[in-house]
């Protein structure tokens, strides 16, 4: 092999290491924005189901659907 396809074997050994390591840090990032997407939606279903036991509890207040439905 010449010393020239030497020389571009070698860096494109060194992209491709490079690519792998940005890849899994990617990854990385996007596992971590899927448990905090999860994490969060479950606390808005909490906050959701609690809002709505707290307006059932209002004096008065009846939740009617409206007449389309």
């Amino acid at each position: 092999m010449s010393q020239d396809q030497e020389t571009r074997l070698e860096r494109l050994e060194i992209d491709l290491a490079h690519a792998n390591h940005t890849i899994d840090e990617l990854n990385g990032v996007v596992v971590d924005q899927g448990k905090q997407i999860d994490r969060l939606s479950r606390l808005l279903s909490n906050m959701t189901d609690q809002l709505e036991e707290i307006i059932e509890k209002l004096p008065g207040h009846q939740v009617e659907k409206p007449p389309h439905y």
